[in-house]
C-alpha cells in the first residue's frame, strides 16, 4: 500500500505542470509549396507565454530580423539571428539544418522578416500573434511598400523589447564554413524537431524519474 501511494501521489500532480509548445518555422521555405523559396513556413503563428519559436534555416543566406507592423522590412532593434549560410545541395528538410530558438514571454504582436534573403518586399515576412487591428494580411501588404533593408552579416543579439528570450543558435552540420552559426557560442538547448506545435515533455520525464526513485525507496 505504501508503494502504491508513493507512485500515485506525484503522478496526480502532473496536470499542474507547464508544458511549452515548440513552433518550428522554416526560413527560406515557401509555405504554399513546401519547397525552398520565399519567406517563412508557416508565415503566421500564435505562440503563448512559455512556448518556443525555432527558426530552421534552409539553403542560401538567411537571417531573421525583428521589424514593425508599419515598416516590415526595416529592423526595429529587436531580435536579430545573424546570417546563416546553408549549402544549396541540401534537401529542403535535410537533417541537421541550423536553428535559432527564442522563448516567448507574452502574446504581444511581433513582426519579423528575412533580411539576408533580400525578398522582404515580396512578402518574406513572419507575423507572430497578429491581432484583429494589425492583421497578418495587412503586414504582408505593408511589406510591399516598406523600404528594403540592406542585408549585412551580424551576430545574434538580445532583443531590447520584452516578449521573447533568445537562446544561443545551434549550428547543424548543414551550415557551411564562414556562416554565422559556426561563429556563435554553443547552444544552451536543443529543441525537438516538430511540424507546427508539439507539447514538450521534459518536465514530465523529470517527475516520472522522481516517482521511480521514490517507489524504490519505499520497498
Amino acid at each position: 500500500m505504501k508503494c502504491t501511494l508513493a507512485v500515485l501521489l506525484p503522478i496526480s500532480l502532473l496536470p499542474g505542470l507547464a508544458f511549452g509548445a515548440e513552433y518550428l518555422v522554416g526560413v527560406g521555405k515557401y509555405e504554399r509549396t513546401g519547397k525552398k523559396g520565399l519567406g517563412f513556413d508557416p508565415s503566421v503563428i500564435f505562440p503563448q507565454p512559455g512556448d518556443t519559436i525555432v527558426w530552421e534555416f534552409r539553403s542560401g543566406q538567411h537571417s531573421v530580423v525583428e521589424s514593425s507592423f508599419a515598416q516590415p522590412c526595416v529592423g526595429s532593434g529587436g531580435i536579430d539571428t545573424g546570417v546563416f549560410t546553408v549549402s544549396d545541395a541540401l534537401d529542403v528538410d535535410a537533417p541537421g539544418l541550423p536553428r535559432y530558438t527564442v522563448t516567448v514571454n507574452n502574446t504581444d504582436p511581433r513582426w519579423f522578416f528575412d533580411q539576408a534573403g533580400g525578398l522582404c518586399n515580396q512578402g518574406a515576412v513572419l507575423a507572430v500573434n497578429p491581432s484583429a487591428q494589425q492583421t497578418a494580411a495587412q503586414f504582408v501588404e505593408n511589406s510591399g511598400a516598406s523600404e528594403p533593408a540592406a542585408s549585412s552579416p551580424s551576430t545574434p543579439t538580445t532583443p531590447s523589447t520584452a516578449g521573447s528570450s533568445p537562446s544561443s543558435p545551434s549550428s547543424g552540420a548543414a551550415a557551411t564554413s564562414g556562416s554565422a552559426a559556426q561563429n556563435s557560442p554553443a547552444p544552451t538547448e536543443t529543441p525537438t524537431k516538430s511540424n507546427g506545435a508539439e507539447r514538450v515533455g521534459q518536465a514530465g520525464g523529470l517527475v516520472l524519474g522522481a516517482v521511480a526513485a521514490l517507489a524504490l525507496a519505499m520497498l
